[in-house]
C-alpha cells in the first residue's frame, strides 16, 4: 500500500512539474513579443524591392531604394497595404522621353502630402525629398535643367499661402534664392499667396502676388474678396552655390 501511495504522489509531482513549466514557458513567449513591438511591427509585411502605384488611369513602378524616406514611412505603418494603394503621384511631362520625373505623394492629410521627386532614365534613378503641403503644380525652365514646383497651404475657408521651390533637375538638388529675404518669405515659410509664376531666364523668374503691407488673415481674406485686387510682381534669382540635398523638415 505504501508502494502504491508513493508511485502516485511521484507522478502528481511530475505532472505538476510539466503543467508548471509550459506555463512560464508560455509567460516567456509573451514577455519576449512584448519586448520587441517595434520589431514586430516591421516584420509584419515583407516590401518588394518595387511596388506599383496607381493615380487615375496611371501606373509608376518605384524601387523603394530610391525613396528611404518613404520605405522607412511604409515599414512603421500598420496597413502598409493600404499605405500603398494611397500613395499618388504626379508625372512632368517632358519634352526628353529619355527621363521620367514624377512627383510621389504619400502621408496625405486632409489636403496635404509628403512629397519625393523621382526621376528615372531607364537605367538608373534618383530622388529627393520635398515640402509638406498640398501640391499645386510646377514649370520648367527654358533650358530644361530646372524645375519650379509651386505648393499651397490653407488659411481657412478660401485663404490660401504658397511656396515656390527651384530644383535641379541634374543633380536632383534643391537650389535657393539669392536673397535670403525673398527665401524666407516664398521658399521656406507660406506668407504670401503666390497669384502666379513663370521662369524669365534659366536663373530668374517672376512672382505675382499681393500688393499688402502685412500677411494677417483679415488683409489677406479682404484682399482675396476685392474685385480690384492690386498685384505686386517681384524677380527672383537663384543662387546656384546654395545646394540642399533635401528641402528642410520634409517628412
Amino acid at each position: 500500500m505504501k508502494k502504491y501511495v508513493t508511485f502516485l504522489l511521484v507522478l502528481l509531482i511530475l505532472g505538476t512539474g510539466s503543467v508548471v513549466g509550459f506555463y512560464l514557458n508560455d509567460l516567456s513567449i509573451k514577455a519576449t513579443s512584448k519586448l520587441t513591438p517595434g520589431q514586430e511591427k516591421m516584420d509584419h509585411y515583407s516590401l518588394p524591392d518595387e511596388i506599383e502605384i496607381q493615380s487615375e488611369d496611371k501606373t509608376f513602378n518605384l524601387p523603394l531604394d530610391v525613396v528611404p524616406k518613404y520605405k522607412d514611412y511604409l515599414l512603421h505603418e500598420e496597413d502598409v497595404q493600404s499605405e500603398i494603394a494611397r500613395t499618388q503621384f504626379v508625372t512632368m511631362e517632358t519634352p526628353s522621353i529619355k527621363e521620367h520625373i514624377n512627383l510621389v505623394k504619400y502621408n496625405c492629410g486632409n489636403k496635404d502630402c509628403s512629397t519625393i521627386l523621382v526621376k528615372s532614365d531607364g537605367r538608373k534613378s534618383g530622388s529627393i525629398n520635398l515640402p509638406n503641403g498640398i501640391f499645386q503644380d510646377y514649370k520648367f525652365s527654358p533650358d530644361l535643367t530646372k524645375v519650379l514646383i509651386r505648393y499651397a497651404y490653407s488659411e481657412g475657408r478660401q485663404i490660401y499661402k504658397q511656396i515656390l521651390v527651384a530644383i535641379d533637375l541634374q543633380s536632383l538638388q534643391l537650389i535657393g534664392y539669392l536673397s535670403s529675404r525673398l527665401e524666407e518669405q516664398f521658399m521656406l515659410t507660406p506668407n504670401w499667396p503666390i497669384i502666379s509664376y513663370d521662369w524669365k531666364d534659366h536663373n530668374h523668374f517672376i512672382i505675382e502676388t499681393a500688393a499688402l503691407e502685412t500677411n494677417g488673415y483679415t488683409d489677406l481674406e479682404r484682399w482675396f474678396l476685392s474685385e480690384d485686387r492690386k498685384i505686386k510682381k517681384i524677380k527672383i534669382e537663384i543662387d546656384a552655390s546654395k545646394r540642399l540635398n533635401e528641402y528642410p523638415g520634409a517628412k
